[in-house]
């Protein structure tokens, strides 16, 4: 029979709205407004959204290992307060707020205070010059799903904080729609596609929500310097470099 999504999409739940709480938008194009991964954090992704194991190839197997069974943990992108990719900063539970035009989406993250840009008119928005640490990201709406292509990323990067891998060559596809169950807060589903022959056999997804939070439209101060240590004592927080291949 056909495959069916596994627990992420299913368990977790956002606190109930109050009656008075705003709501997003009923346009099912207009995702404006502050969300929130409420789910259960997943700190090593090894099986898709079928409940299937994650098809490294041996160059995968490998980089995961090598993470997983170092006896001091490996410097990465969220560790020296770099852009860390949208998987990783999507997938913690701080908020997020999404501003939309026409032309473009602006994902502002609480965490490491990010932003993800997503590109609706390509030719509103010029090229970027040089790769980015979040990549380029070009969205269009097939109904009511805003589909997002990321590639063009600046170097390698760790899908979650055990250091699943993704190559600076990966293209990352989101499906993102909209979803107001009417019972509970509503969310947005998504559905992300790894696709990187550098580490995986054949591509593969990942499914997520992300609740509508108004109660958490302010952010809070964040500060990555003092979240990994005193810089004027440690600069990498006790962190090694990986070792190549």
């Amino acid at each position: 029979g056909a495959l069916r999504p596994s627990a992420p999409l299913d368990n977790g739940e956002a606190p109930p709205l109050t009656a008075e709480a705003p709501m997003p938008s009923d346009d099912p194009h207009d995702f404006s407004g502050t969300w929130m991964h409420t789910d259960a954090l997943i700190f090593r992704n090894v099986r898709d959204m079928y409940g299937l194991m994650t098809p490294f190839n041996e160059a995968g197997a490998k980089a995961l290992a090598r993470r997983v069974n170092s006896k001091s943990p490996f410097i990465n992108a969220s560790a020296i307060c770099r852009p860390a990719g949208q998987f990783w900063q999507l997938d913690l539970n701080f908020p997020f707020h999404i501003f939309q035009s026409n032309n473009w989406m602006e994902w502002v993250f609480e965490e490491y205070h990010g932003i993800w840009n997503v590109i609706l008119d390509p030719t509103a928005a010029p090229a970027p010059k040089e790769k980015s640490y979040m990549g380029r990201s070009e969205g269009h709406w097939e109904g009511d799903t805003l589909v997002v292509e990321t590639k063009d990323f600046l170097h390698d990067f760790w899908i979650d904080a055990n250091g699943v891998p993704a190559s600076a060559s990966a293209k990352v596809t989101y499906r993102i729609r909209k979803v107001n169950p009417g019972d509970h807060n509503p969310f947005l589903q998504v559905l992300i596609t790894i696709d990187d022959p550098t580490y995986y056999t054949r591509p593969w997804t990942l499914a997520r929500r992300y609740h509508w939070r108004p109660n958490r439209v302010i952010m809070k101060e964040y500060n990555c310097e003092e979240q990994i240590g005193d810089p004027s004592v440690s600069s990498d927080a006790g962190l090694i470099p990986e070792p190549k291949g």
